[in-house]
């Protein structure tokens, strides 16, 4: 019983059959079917694909300039809407649906869309008095151009808001009105009959007239049975409007039991809207969409229309030339047929840039999806490259030369994938912001670690790595270690791109403490060339680098930009502080989460070689050949034994019969993948920790991992530091776990 909307439903359908003017007969038809059909739609609760409808009708209209049908078109977007309880848009609409109607000349649907309208002000934050406004307004102008049958429902309406604002001698007059009416029509035939029972029983209420209430209640109840589409709601009101009657007439166990029951009531109602919010994102992601189009139209319009406003002046200056020029009239007719050439051009010019236009959007879409899955390809034989080259350098070349050779080629193939991340970030940097995966993480080796995976740029430049860590720091904190390393990553490659034999500094420090949380501010600071003031408004846009083209400077801007964004997914500011030629200084502030029970159960010391060497036995699922090798020699180098499997299937059947430690698990392999294999593990295993190896971006895999019941997940190619580190920390919490 939603404000009576029948009165909408039942009688919209008659409405389709007129027309104002009739420019095109085909495109009246079309428009009538596609509203009656959506109004249908409307009826039998499909409420996105009348909504499609009805805006393909309301483009229709647009280009005719028919009142009628858009104000009919807005009122049934309007009416879907409000169905779907996105409030704010209906409104927009019915008001739209009120303008047309007004330069309409046909004024049929005004009542309809007045009712509309009131019934929004009363639902939306119980807006009585404009919704009083606009019902009074309806029923002035449906007395005596509806049927008796249909006038009852916007009366009751009127009687209703009357009565909520308390106004029951206002409500009166009305009141007898619909009773007059009401005795003229069979009693199975009045619609809305449940509300006018209420009424009925909230007037008697009023008038101390217990008896009558009470069987003007029990009518409703019972009304309300054969009024499925009211049921829900109806049952709130009727709840609702008795126990406030037995309240006033004092009898307060009722009153309290009706109440109760009102609550369980609303509760199914909430229930139900929730369910319509689903609707409501989808109705409002199609109005964008629609308004955008408009927009594009009307552009459109108003371009040809100035081009045919040109094309009229300059016929209007040939033509007065032509009288003042009557002697030179071959040199006018060479300079006409210039212009009309010119004309046509402009003509087939103006159509290539629209083919033009759309192409451009194509290929940008193609683009974008070309970068991504280009990167994701490119991590893969990447992976090979640095692992293998980091494994050359461990074993010890034999020359000095050769171990040149592999540095370059190293530094070589981390340049590349820093730039294939970076590419890859920037293509997703519009997609929608994922959850921050916080684990329990030492900052202090972190730190160390990161600034160790600079070490060969670093002495390159002859640049001096420092790093200032305040010992008050606790151990383990909770934050999101992969972001907060792209972030130091790009900004320490960015000190070293900018300082030759200078020194750099990543300093960690605590702003504020209390027993749960602390603030950290990080600051990277360098004395390279610094950031001219007339760059510093745009040093965080993409593709923006700090010099001139003569500089040669190598990279791709992307890197600021980057920093800019994942400070803010992690409810932080970026901040810098710039002199030319003396340095810089970026820096940002982080409210992180202590891990008391973790930092209690670790080590307090801050000596890294702690960590340098972990005994642990590992099963790696992995199909790749190169990648087998690169990974068992990076667990070999920091003390691990694994056990090497080529899918899912022989991981899930190998830890049935053996126990690991750990799990390395690679996301795409044959037969049976990561995240299928995981929840499969689970089921007899929901202890041993399962790290994701993958070449995706990790926001993008991130959910699914947590799903499937995986711990963590590490991009590739791997890093000998961030693998012991991520080994380390799961190694850590299931111990801890199993000891609490």
């Amino acid at each position: 019983m939603k404000r009576n909307t029948i009165y909408i439903f039942i009688f919209i359908l008659s409405l389709t059959s007129f027309s104002q003017e009739k420019p095109s007969f085909e495109r009246i038809d079309t428009l009538e079917v596609l509203i009656g059909t959506s109004e249908k739609l409307m009826i039998e609760n499909k409420m996105y694909e009348a909504l499609e409808l009805a805006f393909k009708a309301t483009t229709i209209a647009k280009k005719l300039n028919h009142h009628h049908y858009l104000s009919h078109s807005y009122f049934v977007i309007g009416n879907v809407q409000y169905e779907i309880i996105d409030y704010e848009n209906a409104k927009i609409n019915l008001q739209k649906a009120l303008e047309y109607s007004d330069k309409s000349e046909s004024k049929r649907l005004l009542p309809y869309i007045l009712q509309s309208l009131a019934n929004l002000y009363y639902e939306d934050n119980e807006d009585y008095e404009n919704a009083l406004i606009y019902y009074k307004k309806g029923v002035d102008i449906a007395r005596g151009k509806v049927p008796p049958n249909n006038f009852i429902i916007p009366l009751t309406n009127l009687i209703w808001t009357y009565m909520d604002l308390n106004r029951f001698d206002d409500a009166a007059p009305y009141l007898k009105e619909v009773d007059s009416i009401a005795s003229t029509i069979h009693q199975d035939a009045i619609l809305g009959k449940s509300s006018l029972h209420l009424v009925r029983a909230r007037n008697y209420a009023y008038l101390r007239n217990f008896k009558k209430a009470e069987e003007n209640f029990e009518k409703m109840f019972q009304t309300l049975e054969n009024e499925e589409a009211s049921w829900q709601k109806g049952k709130s009101y009727f709840y609702q409007y008795r126990a406030e009657m037995y309240e006033n007439f004092g009898d307060y166990p009722k009153a309290n039991a009706d109440l109760k029951k009102f609550y369980e009531s609303e509760l199914k109602v909430f229930k139900e809207a929730r369910i319509k919010n689903e609707e409501t994102a989808k109705t409002q992601f199609k109005i964008d969409q629609y308004e955008q189009e408009l927009e594009t139209a009307g552009r459109e319009k108003q371009l040809l229309k100035n081009i045919a406003n040109n094309n009229k002046t300059i016929n209007y200056i040939s033509f007065v030339g032509l009288l003042l020029l009557a002697g030179i009239v071959f040199f006018y007719y060479r300079g006409y047929e210039s212009k009309k050439k010119i004309s046509e051009i402009l003509e087939i010019k103006n159509a290539e840039l629209q083919e033009a236009t759309l192409q451009a959007e194509q290929l940008s879409k193609i683009k974008s999806q070309f970068i991504s899955t280009i990167s994701h390809e490119l991590r893969t034989p990447l992976y090979g490259v640095v692992g293998i080259s980091s494994i050359l350098l461990e074993n010890n070349p034999k020359t000095e030369k050769d171990k040149k050779l592999l540095n370059s080629l190293k530094f070589s193939a981390d340049y590349l994938l820093d730039l294939v991340n970076k590419v890859l970030k920037v293509s997703k940097i519009d997609s929608e912001e994922k959850e921050l995966i916080k684990t329990p993480t030492d900052v202090f080796s972190l730190s160390q670690n990161i600034l160790q995976s600079f070490e060969y740029q670093a002495q390159k430049k002859d640049n001096e790595l420092i790093l200032e860590h305040d010992h008050s720091i606790p151990k383990l904190v909770n934050i999101d270690a992969l972001r907060i390393s792209e972030v130091l990553i790009n900004l320490i490659g960015n000190a070293i791109k900018f300082t030759d034999k200078g020194k750099i500094w990543l300093r960690i420090k605590p702003l504020s403490i209390d027993a749960k949380t602390i603030r950290l501010r990080y600051e990277v600071e360098d004395t390279g060339m610094g950031v001219p003031e007339d760059q510093k408004e745009y040093i965080f846009e993409e593709f923006s680098q700090i010099g001139s083209v003569y500089d040669n400077k190598q990279g791709t801007g992307l890197g600021l930009s980057i920093v800019k964004n994942l400070v803010q997914v992690m409810g932080s500011q970026i901040h810098f502080e710039s002199k030319k030629d003396v340095g810089s200084m970026f820096y940002f502030d982080l409210d992180v989460e202590i891990e008391d029970c973790l930092n209690d159960f670790v080590s307090d010391s801050q000596n890294p070689e702690k960590t340098e060497c972990i005994s642990a036995k590992i099963l790696v699922a992995e199909d790749n050949k190169v990648n087998q090798l690169v990974t068992k020699n990076l667990l070999k180098n920091i003390g691990c034994d694994c056990t090497m499997v080529e899918n899912g299937l022989e991981a899930v059947q190998i830890l049935k019969s053996q126990r690991f430690d750990l799990v390395l698990m690679d996301i795409n392999m044959p037969v049976l993948d990561g995240m299928q294999a995981t929840l499969k593990i689970r089921k007899y295993d929901t202890t041993t920790p399962i790290i994701a190896l993958t070449a995706s971006e990790l926001s993008e895999v991130g959910d699914e991992c947590k799903k499937a019941g995986m711990n963590d997940l590490i991009n590739k190619p791997l890093n000998k530091n961030h693998l012991r580190d991520a080994i380390h920390r799961n190694l850590i919490a299931n111990s801890f776990e199993k000891n609490t």
